[in-house]
């Protein structure tokens, strides 16, 4: 599906091996929409769990692939996150390659 609005790559710290044996060293995070917001409110789980199912959604990764990363790459994905919540015009440039 192609979703309006901007992207944001963000490296990470930590390279991951997924399933197949291939490395994931950056990932790309789209601009949440409202149906992600209401995605995230019908998702089964804690908070936590429906957080990492949203930013998974937003990043086209499984949710056990975001379960493997570190803690300093899943803070940049949160990052990014919040980065979205603010005015166009106030964010961050479109790579975060730190927190």
């Amino acid at each position: 599906m192609n979703y309006p609005g901007s992207n944001v790559e963000i490296k990470l710290y930590s390279p991951l091996t997924l399933a197949d044996g291939s490395k994931l060293e950056k990932v790309t995070m789209r601009e949440p929409l409202v149906r992600d917001r209401i995605e995230y409110v019908k998702r089964p789980g804690s908070d936590a769990e429906k957080e990492i199912g949203m930013l998974a959604d937003l990043c086209g990764m499984n949710v056990e692939d975001v379960y493997q990363l570190t803690a300093a790459d899943y803070y940049q994905l949160e990052a990014a996150w919040n980065n979205f919540l603010l005015p166009p015009g106030e964010r961050q440039k479109k790579t975060l390659d730190k927190p």
